[in-house]
């Protein structure tokens, strides 16, 4: 922070008087001296001589002057500094997002970030832990939740389309279910969860399910849908290649809740970096791009 009437002391100086410093920094000639005064004042030290015909400066003035020169050197270095820095912006970015998504969605986009900022180090951590943001020192998180913690920003990306499949072959030989509650006596392949969420005319429901495989690695267990062991519960992007591929069919569409999304998640800071804000609108532009592409596969 600027001391008070040390911009208008150095314009003093520089411009030989307070009619002509007052008339650079476009104020008044009274507005010029009051801030010398107030700083002379809490100084204890006069810096200028002041007499009728001309304006000159005391011993301690010319040190005063000085160093505040210097100062004013380093702030205008700065300011330059800073905006170079919305141009080229520079230093780390720590991201965590989970597997496949981070995988098949968000690492390509930080390819593409990098190539176009050079000077940014990108750090990815694709791990289905569910990281403290602050604690753990990342700058912003891909989630398919929004956060519970108020002091987190949460700024959606793209809806996702929950989809209940199985292969053709599982439907032939098990029936093709045609309510949630039917899922009870189906083989559901899922993540460590015993419920599945869905939408029906009156309220949403949690209906239990079971299953002989159970695993936080989503492609195994769409691997073992498409082998027709059972029924797989994922976002569309997750099973577009199988489905476009006719290996798994949709079933129970109608029923799917709408509130599913994809979320980037940041600390609400009053500065955020440059590289931090130019990444999350960048992220937000091309994942949107690509849900949209997903939607436009999966309805072919």
């Amino acid at each position: 922070m600027i001391p008070t009437g040390l911009k208008e002391f150095v314009a003093v100086v520089e411009n030989g008087g307070f009619t002509a410093a007052a008339n650079a920094l476009d104020v008044s000639t009274s507005f010029v001296s009051r801030q010398v005064m107030r700083l002379e004042d809490r100084l204890d030290t006069r810096l200028l001589h002041r007499t009728t015909r001309a304006v000159r400066l005391t011993d301690m003035g010319r040190i005063y002057y000085e160093r505040s020169r210097e100062i004013l050197d380093h702030l205008a270095v700065l300011e330059s500094d800073m905006a170079d820095l919305q141009e080229h912006p520079k230093g780390r970015l720590r991201i965590t997002a989970p597997g496949y998504y981070a995988e098949h969605f968000v690492a390509p986009v930080l390819v593409e970030f990098t190539s176009k900022y050079p000077d940014v180090t990108i750090e990815l951590d694709t791990s289905m832990h569910l990281v403290d943001l602050v604690a753990d020192g990342y700058d912003l998180a891909v989630r398919m939740s929004p956060p519970t913690d108020s002091s987190l920003v949460a700024r959606k990306v793209a809806a996702r389309r929950m989809m209940v499949c199985a292969s053709p072959a599982y439907l032939a030989k098990h029936g093709t279910p045609k309510d949630p509650e039917e899922l009870r006596e189906h083989n559901c392949l899922s993540l460590p969860e015993i419920h599945w969420r869905f939408m029906y005319p009156d309220r949403i429901r949690n209906v239990k399910i079971r299953g002989s495989l159970k695993s936080d690695n989503g492609r195994m267990l769409v691997a073992a849908a498409v082998k027709g062991i059972g029924v797989v519960r994922f976002a569309d992007y997750y099973m577009r290649n199988e489905i476009s591929r006719g290996e798994l069919d949709p079933v129970l569409e109608k029923f799917e809740v709408q509130d599913a999304a994809t979320w980037i998640v940041y600390a609400d800071r009053h500065h955020m970096p440059t590289r931090v804000r130019l990444l999350i609108d960048f992220l937000v532009e091309r994942l949107r791009a690509m849900d949209e592409q997903s939607i436009e596969v999966l309805q072919k």
